[in-house]
């Protein structure tokens, strides 16, 4: 660190005539500058790093996460509420059910009022949300809780009522590989 020489010369400061005395301790500020400037790698990383996980959410809730969401309540959703009518399981499936898809809904209206402030991450500009730590913060939370739900409740009850009959399961799998097959290309004749 560079330091300054006393504000006022002493009387036994070095021999430095008046001219030379006014350079003394000039060189503080451009010190401080010297120091920000050491930080700048660090902080081009960290802006670098932003900016690659910003376009990684973004791909993961435009590519991920509504087929996800799609894929449970047309074919997993659907399927389990099939199989579990005249059931004693038929009221749970119907409340998690119900359940699963609002937090869908909450997630999807949370997520979008994130995206623009993600998008200027992504674009190595400021997030225009003033709550955009907490708003994130509230979706992470927000998902994991859903996340638990499905793995822990709802997933082993629909394994179990689902395998009560091969066939229902057959058709889960059949539904879920026809919404994903590429569809082929067909020539024009």
């Amino acid at each position: 660190m560079i330091t300054a020489c006393p504000t006022v010369r002493p009387e036994s400061s070095p021999a430095l005539h008046e001219p030379l005395w006014r350079f003394c301790g000039s060189h503080a500020d451009i010190g401080a500058g010297l120091q920000r400037m050491g930080e700048l790698p660090a902080l081009a990383d960290a802006q670098r790093r932003a900016r690659e996980g910003a376009e990684a959410t973004l791909k993961l809730f435009e590519h991920q996460v509504v087929s996800h969401h799609i894929d449970e309540e047309k074919d997993l959703f659907t399927a389990v509420t099939r199989s579990a009518r005249g059931t004693d399981d038929e009221a749970r499936v119907d409340a998690l059910v119900s359940r699963l898809t609002s937090e869908h809904r909450a997630i999807e209206q949370l997520w979008c009022s994130i995206r623009p402030s993600v998008l200027a991450v992504s674009r190595g500009k400021q997030p225009e949300a003033i709550d955009f730590a907490d708003r994130v913060a509230q979706l992470v939370e927000l998902y994991r809780e859903h996340a638990r739900a499905e793995e822990q409740v709802f997933l082993p009850l629909a394994d179990r009522i689902l395998s009560r009959n091969p066939n229902h399961m057959a058709a889960l799998d059949l539904s879920l590989y026809m919404r994903h097959v590429p569809m082929p290309r067909l020539a024009y004749v």
